[in-house]
């Protein structure tokens, strides 16, 4: 069973942390300084640079930095993991090919390196929240968000990982992807103004649900997307089913495939 495999996990997620920045002269500071710096880049481009504001109504705030930033670092999170699962096999080949090695813990290693760094991201959009007056109880339903998020990202892990091992050209695509999907989430456009036919391409993206999950916690303080609450645990569980089944399904021809 994996969870006999924590230690395993932990360690493996240790040595990521090391191995991507070997050599570097910062080193393991990297790991959470860089989401931490695309945070203040991200605040600055649009609180001071690209200022945009929205009028919500009576006692609707005016600056929506916060909004912006808790989409961000949602996605910064699923991207991650999104453009490093797809060769996580073909990096650990020698691995894979162990008959006695789990192979398993290689996904959810992939997964938590990807979340872990993205803390420091978290800890910036709740300091903003707070400063901006937009933090109240609703703050509490983030570690179900944060679990909800870590349980897709492992699904999406381990659907990447296998499909990787047979269609080495899914990198590239997932790239390519990563970039456009930026734009098709509710995350750079005001929330109170965006056009029906927008919105459609919003409901029909899977990632928006986390957002909208990220948004209400940190930014409107409320259920304000209450189909997202309901949506993203289910697609959680279904992403990480989905996961498995196709791991399950192929694991035994990655020896000859590698």
């Amino acid at each position: 069973m994996i969870f006999n495999r924590t230690e395993l996990v932990g360690e493996m997620v240790r040595r990521e942390f090391r191995d991507r920045h070997v050599g570097q002269v910062l080193g393991v500071v990297w790991v959470f300084g860089h989401p931490l710096l695309l945070m203040l880049i991200y605040t600055f481009l649009f609180v001071y640079v690209f200022p945009t504001r929205y009028g919500g109504g009576a006692g609707a705030p005016q600056d929506y930095s916060v909004n912006i930033l808790a989409g961000i670092v949602c996605w910064l999170a699923f991207q991650d993991v999104l453009s490093r699962s797809s060769s996580t096999f073909i990096t650990h080949a020698n691995l894979v090919k162990q008959i006695v090695f789990p192979i398993e813990v290689l996904p959810i290693k992939t997964a938590l390196a990807g979340a872990i760094p993205y803390a420091a991201g978290l800890l910036f959009v709740l300091a903003s929240a707070l400063w901006r007056g937009s933090l109240n109880w609703m703050v509490l339903t983030l570690p179900l968000v944060v679990f909800c998020q870590i349980v897709a990202m492992i699904g999406l892990a381990f659907l990447l990982a296998s499909v990787g091992v047979f269609l080495r050209d899914v990198r590239e695509f997932i790239q390519v992807f990563c970039t456009v999907n930026l734009f098709a989430q509710p995350i750079l456009f005001n929330p109170y103004a965006t056009p029906p036919w927008l919105q459609y391409i919003f409901q029909a993206n899977p990632f928006s649900y986390f957002v909208w999950c990220w948004q209400d916690a940190l930014f409107f303080g409320s259920f304000h997307h209450p189909m997202a609450w309901v949506v993203m645990p289910l697609l959680s569980g279904a992403v990480l089913w989905l996961g498995w089944f196709a791991f399950s399904k192929t694991r035994r021809f990655y020896g000859d495939v590698l």
